[in-house]
């Protein structure tokens, strides 16, 4: 039964995906937006870490993520600056990458203190200090540069209210991760997790989600010194519920695919499915991802397949919007996962620009800014 439910889901995606592509914001403009979530976040502190906890039987192996992800260094970014530096468009600017941010990450030694009775966090800048060769003044070199323009990806990666109900209750796998000042496994036979952030899991989630939105925004200013204009929610995974919050700590536009899927207290889950301009009751508008520079989840998701989505996109005459996680990205855990990937990213701009070169790289607010300033059709 579940086999045949996720075969349903998939052909329905398959549809309206087809369907949302050829609808909405049309432009002869040949725009690129690159869309990097999980920045700020921990995940794999390090590779010591991974194979203790791979050898306790924790949910590690062949979990990308796990083997690939963690806070990114000095040299992860100056490589990354590095690349993105070397490429203009067709008005001068550099290639850029929307850097979506959790600002804030848990403090496990209060948390710890409290006898797991109450939630602490500090900001992801006081968690780059403790970690070994990572600075947020490189963040401000990238960010000075307008390569690197951090936007809004929540508070935590983390699901706080499920979390704690789960350490509370003494769930021994998230325990012993939380040992490791970590938390992104899957457990309960790699059924569940507590990544995202805005699942229901109480009647009271809502509520919960909606001060989380206020604070986290509140800390991104505090941060960058600015509001984010949009906002992607963890594992594209909202209730429309919380538009309203968004909107009014600043959210102007929504990132995201083809479909939002929602949760509720019950256990079961939908969708919602969205096309590029699509405006809400709040006049907040979707932008959606239509091209994949992946590698690191999938190794067809590779430049090949990227410029195949460019293409099509602009076919259709769309912004193409470029999902390419912070894990493609990240060298601490395996330098060759940073090596391998930075060589496709720079061959897939120098691409865009052969084929393209009236390109204009912009970041996930100016693009918005663009479609709000235009008639959606």
């Amino acid at each position: 039964m579940n086999k045949l439910k996720h075969y349903q889901s998939a052909i329905q995606y398959r549809l309206y995906a087809y369907i949302n592509e050829h609808r909405g914001y049309v432009t002869d403009r040949k725009i690129v937006v690159i869309e990097s979530d999980d920045w700020g976040s921990i995940r794999m502190p390090s590779m010591d870490v991974f194979h203790q906890m791979a050898a306790l039987g924790l949910d590690t192996v062949g979990r990308c993520y796990n083997e690939n992800d963690s806070l990114a260094t000095k040299q992860d970014l100056s490589c990354l600056f590095d690349i993105l530096s070397s490429y203009k468009d067709s008005n001068g600017h550099f290639a850029k990458i929307t850097a979506n941010t959790c600002v804030a990450n848990p403090d496990f030694e209060k948390i710890k203190r409290s006898n797991f009775s109450s939630y602490f966090y500090e900001p992801f800048t006081m968690t780059l200090e403790r970690y070994p060769n990572c600075s947020f003044d490189s963040w401000k070199e990238g960010i000075t540069q307008h390569l690197f323009i951090p936007q809004f990806h929540g508070k935590e990666h983390l699901n706080v209210e499920k979390w704690m109900f789960e350490l509370q209750n003494i769930n021994s796998e998230l325990r012993t991760c939380f040992e490791f000042q970590t938390w992104g496994i899957r457990y309960n036979n790699c059924q569940d997790s507590v990544l995202e952030a805005f699942l229901v899991c109480s009647d009271n989630s809502i509520k919960l989600q909606k001060q989380v939105l206020k604070e986290g925004m509140q800390l991104f200013q505090d941060i960058f010194g600015y509001t984010s204009k949009s906002f992607i929610a963890p594992c594209y995974t909202w209730n429309p519920d919380l538009n309203q919050t968004l909107k009014q700590i600043g959210v102007e536009f929504l990132q995201g695919g083809y479909s939002q899927y929602l949760s509720d207290i019950n256990g079961s889950s939908n969708s919602l499915y969205h096309y590029m301009g699509e405006k809400n009751d709040y006049e907040q508008i979707y932008l959606v991802r239509n091209c994949f520079f992946e590698p690191t989840q999938d190794a067809r998701l590779d430049k090949d397949f990227c410029l195949k989505g460019i293409a099509k996109a602009f076919r259709l005459k769309k912004p193409a919007i470029i999902s390419a996680h912070r894990l493609n990205f990240i060298g601490s855990i395996r330098p060759q996962n940073r090596e391998r990937n930075l060589r496709q990213f720079s061959e897939l701009l120098k691409t865009i620009l052969k084929l393209w070169p009236d390109v204009e790289f912009m970041s996930s607010d100016e693009l918005g800014e663009v479609i709000r300033n235009n008639k959606i059709k």
